[in-house]
Formats: C-alpha cells, sequence, structure tokens
C-alpha cells in the first residue's frame, strides 16, 4: 500500500499542556517512514480544520501510540477517520468533547399533554439546540435516581423549542413520562452553517472503512459525535479494552451543577458489511443511548424476478454485494428462508425507476431507510427460486462472520446489550445489565434490513441482569412480522449463562440444532417451560438447565 495522510491541524491547545501540534507530528513521522509513532503525552484541545480531527488513509504495519493522550474536541464532528488501512494499531487515546454534544436539563414543569418546560443545568450546553433540531434521543433520568425513567421520547412531532437563554419547551412524542425534578438529556451539535443554522460535520467518533487487521486498544471515549465505534466494509478488526463510558466529576475539567449522565450519543461498537467480524475483547460500554454491538450486513430488495435472474435494488451503491462465486441467503416478505442460492453474476442495472421509489417507500420500513435502495443491479444465480418483489436477498459474506464479543462489561442503555446477524462466531464470558430492552438479540430485522439469519453461534458463560426485555432472543421480523420457519436459523448453542431478570430468559423461534444446556435462569417462572419459550424449533437438544427465584 501507498502511505497516503490526511490530516487536520489543531486550532488551540490547553494552557500547560503540551505545545507540540501531535496531528503534525503524526504526520512528519509517516511521512519519514516511521513505523512506530508515539505522540506525547498531553491534553491536546482541537479543532478541525473541515469535519474530521485525523484522517489515516493506505496505511499498512504502522503503529501510533497515544497513551497517556486525551483529544478535546473543540467541533462536534468526527475525532477519527481510518480507511483502507492494514496491519495498523492505534491505542491508549481518550476522546472528550467541549462543548459536549448532549445538554442536561432539570424539569421545572409538566403540562396536562406531559409536555416538559426544563432549565439547563449549570456547566452544559445552551447553544446548538432548540428550534426544531433533530435531538434524538431526548432521555429523562430519575431525580432520585439518576437512573433511566424514560429512555426514549421521539417521533409525534416530537420538538425542542427555546423559551429563554437557559429555558427550552419540550413537546410531541410517543412516550411521554417524566416528573418535575427529573433530568431531561439530548443531543445537541455546535457544528453548523452560519447562514442557514444547517448542522454539518460527520458523526461516527471513531470511523473505520476497508480495513483488515485494525487493531483499537485502550481507547477511552467519554462523549460522542453518533456511535463511538463504527467499520464499514472492514476485516477482523480488533477492540481490546476499549471503553466508553460517562466521565465522572473528579476528572471532568468542567465544574457543571450535576455529573453527567450520559457517555455516548449512539451505539457503542456498530459494524456493517464487515467480511470477517469484529473481535471485541475485554471492552466496557455503560449509559450511552442505543445498542452496545451491533453486527450486521444490509439486505438488497428484489424488485423483480424472472426465472434465475434477479433485479434488486442495493445500498450505498451496490459496494457490499456478493461477488460471482459467492452465496447468498434469501428471505421472503413473509419470513420465509429458502436454501442458499449461488451468485453466477453481477451486472449493474442503472438506478430505481419512479414506480419503485414508490414501492419502496410504501414497505415497512423504518422512516427514510427506503432512500438506501436507489442503485439497481442484475445478479444471475444458479436456480430458479420464485421470489416475488419485496422479498430479500443478503450476502453471506457480508454479515460480519467470525464475530467474537468476548470478557465484556455493557450496560445501562436504553437498548439492547448485544444484537448480531453473524455467523460462526462465539458470544462468551460477557457481563450485560440494566438494559431497558433484551440482553441479547439474535434476528435479521426487515424494518431496517439487517441480516442475515445466524448458524454456528456459542453463546456460551455469560451473565445477563435485570434487563428489562428479557435475557437471550434469537428471532426475525420479516415483512410481515410471521415467525419465523426451523430452516431459518441453524446450529446455535446457548449453554452456561446466568439470566436474572423480568421477562422470558430465553427465546427461540425458527432454529434447527439447537442446544440449551446448563444454563441458570433467575425469573419469575414457576416452571422451565415458562421462561425457555421454543417455536418452530428442529434438533433440540436441552438438558441440566436450573430455574431459580429471583433474588
Amino acid at each position: 500500500m501507498t502511505t497516503i495522510v490526511s490530516l487536520l491541524a489543531i486550532a488551540a491547545l490547553d494552557a500547560g499542556a503540551q505545545t507540540i501540534d501531535p496531528i503534525a507530528h503524526i504526520q512528519q513521522e509517516l511521512a519519514a517512514g516511521s513505523k512506530t509513532i508515539v505522540v506525547p503525552p498531553g491534553v491536546y484541545r482541537l479543532t478541525p480544520k473541515q469535519d474530521v480531527y485525523l484522517e489515516l488513509r493506505d496505511l499498512e504495519g504502522v503503529t501510533i501510540d497515544f497513551t497517556g493522550v486525551e483529544f478535546v474536541g473543540l467541533v462536534n464532528t468526527r475525532m477519527l477517520d481510518v480507511q483502507n488501512c492494514a496491519d495498523v494499531t492505534l491505542k491508549g487515546l481518550t476522546i472528550d468533547y467541549d462543548p459536549l454534544p448532549f445538554t442536561q436539563a432539570r424539569i421545572v414543569e409538566v403540562d396536562g399533554e406531559k409536555n416538559w418546560t426544563v432549565k439547563i443545568i449549570d456547566g452544559y450546553p445552551t447553544e446548538g439546540i432548540g428550534d426544531g433540531d433533530a435531538c434524538w434521543p431526548i432521555q429523562a433520568y430519575g431525580k432520585d435516581s439518576l437512573e433511566l425513567v424514560n429512555p426514549m421520547r421521539f417521533r409525534d412531532e416530537i420538538a425542542v423549542r427555546r423559551v429563554d437563554q437557559t429555558t427550552f419547551r419540550i413537546t410531541g412524542g410517543q412516550d411521554r413520562r417524566g416528573e418535575v425534578g427529573d433530568i431531561a438529556v439530548w443531543t445537541c451539535c455546535n457544528y453548523r452553517d452560519e447562514k442557514t443554522g444547517r448542522r454539518l460535520g460527520k458523526d461516527r467518533t471513531v470511523y473505520s472503512e476497508r480495513c483488515e487487521n485494525l487493531r483499537i486498544e485502550n481507547f477511552t471515549i467519554y462523549s460522542t459525535q453518533g456511535i463511538a465505534f463504527w467499520e464499514y466494509g472492514n476485516a477482523k478488526t480488533v477492540y481490546q479494552n476499549c471503553r466508553l463510558d460517562r466521565r465522572s466529576p473528579e476528572t471532568d475539567p468542567v465544574k457543571r451543577g450535576l455529573m453527567r449522565l450520559r457517555s455516548g450519543n449512539h451505539d457503542a461498537f456498530h459494524s456493517r458489511f464487515a467480511t470477517v467480524g469484529p473481535q471485541i475483547i475485554g471492552c466496557y460500554a455503560h449509559y450511552h443511548c442505543d445498542d452496545c454491538v451491533n453486527v450486521t450486513g444490509l439486505y438488497s430488495i428484489v424488485a423483480k424476478a424472472e426465472g434465475d435472474e434477479l433485479r434488486i435494488l442495493a445500498t450505498d451503491g451496490g459496494r457490499w454485494l456478493p461477488q460471482a462465486g459467492e452465496t447468498i441467503q434469501i428471505m421472503t416478505y413473509d419470513g420465509q428462508c429458502p436454501p442458499d442460492a449461488n451468485v453466477l453474476a453481477v451486472t449493474p442495472a442503472g438506478r430505481w425507476t419512479e414506480e419503485e421509489e414508490a414501492y419502496v417507500k410504501a414497505l415497512p420500513l423504518w422512516p427514510n431507510v427506503y432512500r438506501m435502495f436507489q442503485t439497481a443491479f442484475t445478479l444471475k444465480i444458479d436456480r430458479e427460486t420464485g421470489l416475488k418483489r419485496g422479498d430479500i436477498v443478503i450476502a453471506n459474506s457480508r454479515c460480519g462472520n467470525g464475530v467474537l464479543v468476548k470478557d465484556c462489561d455493557f450496560g445501562h442503555v436504553r437498548a439492547r446489550g448485544i444484537i448480531t446477524k453473524a455467523s460462526h462466531g462465539a458470544i462468551e464470558n460477557n457481563t450485560i445489565t440494566a438494559c431497558a430492552s433484551l440482553g441479547m438479540w439474535i434476528a435479521p430485522n426487515y424494518v431496517w434490513m439487517e441480516g442475515g439469519c445466524s448458524s454456528d453461534l456459542k453463546i456460551t458463560g455469560n451473565r445477563l441482569v435485570g434487563n428489562q426485555g428479557g435475557g437471550i432472543a434469537i428471532s426475525g421480523l420479516p415483512g410481515t412480522k410471521a415467525p419465523l420457519p426451523a430452516n431459518s436459523h441453524r446450529d446455535i448453542i446457548i449453554s452456561g449463562n446466568t439470566i436474572s431478570g423480568p421477562g422470558k430468559a430465553i427465546q427461540v423461534t425458527g432454529c434447527t440444532n439447537l442446544e440449551i444446556a446448563g444454563n441458570t435462569l433467575e425469573t419469575e417462572a414457576k416452571t422451565l417451560d415458562e421462561t425457555i419459550i421454543l417455536k418452530n424449533v428442529e434438533g433440540l437438544k436441552q438438558e441440566n438447565n436450573t430455574l431459580k427465584p429471583l433474588p
């Protein structure tokens, strides 16, 4: 690989901190051919020239050691962008933003429609918010517990409007729980077009794309622009001992009227289209706003099927489609899962037609997901499948197969601990606590077009405690929301786990060759059949599971 580095300069440094420009230092070392670069310790307050602080491109065999280094972003945009790199190690970096990309306010009034009047707490941003901005997610924390009491107020004409410099009015939203004295927390952004006020910048705090054997070690992130760690089309990224956490008042350089209640504004680890899934080992992620881990591919939508040819609508210009000689998973709109098909040829076929656009827009997708499917291709496969418009296909090579999540500590989030659609992987010895939804969800999802079904997956030795949606669920959500048939997921082992809390401990719908063994289940159920719920399961081995009352 050639070495090309685009790095953006510093605008300011903390008084008394290191006076070098760490970005220029890295650039100079790379230009000199250095393979091991050490950034001098210090707190560096940075402003990007454009919308990324640090870009690394086309590197091979390079290690950059940030141990003892903290980058504080003065603009809410992407901190690190790594693309087309191989065997690169980045370690020891701490990341924070000032001003924070979220704000906190105490609820001072709740009206009859459960709209909130809130007052910004000292030390939190008062700019870059209000006036109808997208503030997802708006949450409420209990005034005494300082834990989530409303995980997500959103949709239904949600709006945040400024009343005065520190007072805002929050109206609309499906879930309006929140009392006087509770603390509202929501996303904000200080990076805007001066004339239009439109948000600028890039989200995803640490972003990587098309990298092989990238290692990210001992990173600590205290606040995020969107997702903390996002990878796109990578192969076997290792995240070792990385941490996403709320910054404690003791280490927070800004004196605030109340401790930070949020860490990140979105997922902790999100992997999409990986040829080999991420290895997430010894990591910690709590108090962010969405899933702790999401490993997935994206389906393409069948627009037309004639014999052994499919016209499909693909995401991202078709960059992640299967290649000739690879295989695709198939799921029909109503959730049937025919055998995989071999791909013989992939041919560009222009863009969606107006009629196809209207059809996709009418599908039961999350708002605006339909816009991803504008590019058309013809797939020639090895047989006639009888597929119809609205059925979906996905490359087996782009689902994150080979994923490993091990020895991690996750929880206190509005969503799930671990969700994945990958195969040939392991989820082992993790602790997942107090998620507002499931502890784990292994499932394709038509609403988000995330897939596919999983096979050869081992879920062993995990501890799931107090997750409000239940413990482990293996299922799927097709277009009709019908239950998946038995030939969907395959060869799944759920063993040696401890699951304690509300809801069902283990739920599996649509699996062939399933082992559930040696698990300890602490629930309100009176019998195992009340907390191990199985539907459309063939080839079941179930033994040595222990039911205990909730402690």
